[in-house]
């Protein structure tokens, strides 16, 4: 099925939503931290699950799963080798659209495949672009919960969270952990 936006708005509308709280892995080459780190840093640059302009974080359910993500991004550059930091966000979020589930596929009338095409070298948008697009301009949910393919292309299964600055209100949180119980840095 073709989508555009103001479709998968209108879909967003009966999707499913969950609730998560659990701990997420971020890596990030340690160079880009810069001195007084940006822990929650949007570029606004587009990815997987945004077009350029929407700001949201991305985060790995788990060290290894964030671990693939990172070294696939990095493969065959020469700064691959960088050094490498990686912390934690502790979230709790009311309304996450989960694409590992069915149910929310079935709702949005998204095929799984589609979930992995190519988003570096399309002329136009993705699939996963405008659905993140979607998500951050009507606020329905703060997150999206999606496949991982770079941990599928290691044989293993894997899940990765990106999180909508702009789509974060109370109750929902994120927080970077630290050494102690005052978080780093937050959203809420």
């Amino acid at each position: 099925m073709k989508h555009d936006l103001a479709s998968l708005k209108i879909a967003l509308a009966v999707a499913p939503a969950i609730r998560v709280k659990t701990k997420l892995t971020r890596l990030v080459p340690q160079l880009d931290l810069g001195a007084s780190p940006d822990w929650l840093f949007t570029s606004g640059k587009p990815n997987r699950y945004n077009p350029v302009g929407v700001n949201c974080v991305y985060f790995g359910e788990g060290r290894e799963v964030a671990q693939a993500e990172y070294d696939n991004n990095w493969k065959g550059r020469v700064a691959k080798n960088q050094p490498v930091t990686t912390y934690y966000a502790e979230v709790v979020l009311h309304c996450v659209l989960d694409l590992t589930a069915n149910r929310t596929l079935k709702a949005l009338k998204v095929d799984g495949k589609d979930l992995f095409k190519n988003w570096r070298t399309a002329k136009h948008p993705t699939l996963t672009q405008l659905l993140g697009q979607a998500v951050n301009e009507t606020g329905l949910f703060s997150a999206i919960r999606y496949p991982s393919k770079a941990a599928a292309g290691r044989g293993q299964a894997g899940v990765n969270f990106v999180i909508f600055a702009d789509c974060v209100r109370p109750p929902d949180s994120v927080r970077i952990l630290g050494p102690t119980r005052k978080p780093l840095q937050k959203w809420s």
